[in-house]
């Protein structure tokens, strides 16, 4: 079962914002979505919150970012709906590096878990653990840190992309994924290497 679909109707089409602490009036489009909007959302909902999810550490706000774009989509969907699909990975990957910018000193909550989620601590040992959520602290420090594109192009490869979907997503031939993933694993490699070697020093 695909969470929030329902709401996210509710929220596109109420006259007020039930979802918000504050009631605030939405303004709703004068016309609707030329495509299939509850579609849409059903096929991409749970994969565009575990990929942002990677990013921000926090399945909570992996949600509320994945619906403000499933929003901003309904509300001002781009003039070219051919590559729906590419568009909303680009928005919602954009969203969580300026969240994830926005929040380098906070405290993530790894213990979260989300259907299967990769991120599951197995190990019952405490100084394992400790250094499995340190290490991917690190990794969103050194995401955060990259180029937009790189970073953004890394989380979804390793989110299970293939270099088809990149090439939709960042409207790029396919035979160039795998040139961009070099360099971006190049800079990830440099950055990350910088932090370690700074982190030991203090």
């Amino acid at each position: 079962m695909v969470p929030f679909v329902f709401s996210a109707r509710l929220y596109l089409e109420t006259p007020m914002n039930l979802f918000s602490s504050s009631i605030e009036t939405v303004a709703l489009p004068t016309e609707k979505p030329k495509f299939d909007f509850d579609d849409f959302f059903i096929e991409q909902w749970e994969r565009l919150c575990e990929v942002v999810y990677h990013l921000t550490g926090d399945w909570d706000e992996a949600q509320d970012i994945a619906l403000d774009t499933f929003i901003q989509l309904y509300r001002k969907p781009p003039q070219d709906d051919q590559n729906l699909y590419g568009w909303i990975y680009r928005v919602a990957t954009n969203r969580g590096l300026n969240s994830l910018r926005a929040n380098k000193r906070r405290v993530h909550y790894e213990s979260q878990k989300i259907y299967g989620n990769s991120e599951k601590e197995h190990s019952h040992d405490p100084e394992e653990r400790i250094e499995r959520r340190q290490e991917k602290e690190l990794v969103r420090k050194t995401l955060a840190s990259m180029n937009n594109r790189s970073a953004r192009l890394l989380v979804l490869r390793h989110s299970g992309f293939s270099y088809k979907e990149l090439a939709d997503i960042f409207n790029v031939s396919k035979n160039s994924i795998g040139t961009l993933l070099v360099r971006a694993g190049r800079e990830f490699e440099s950055i990350h290497k910088k932090s370690t070697n700074s982190d030991q020093e203090d």
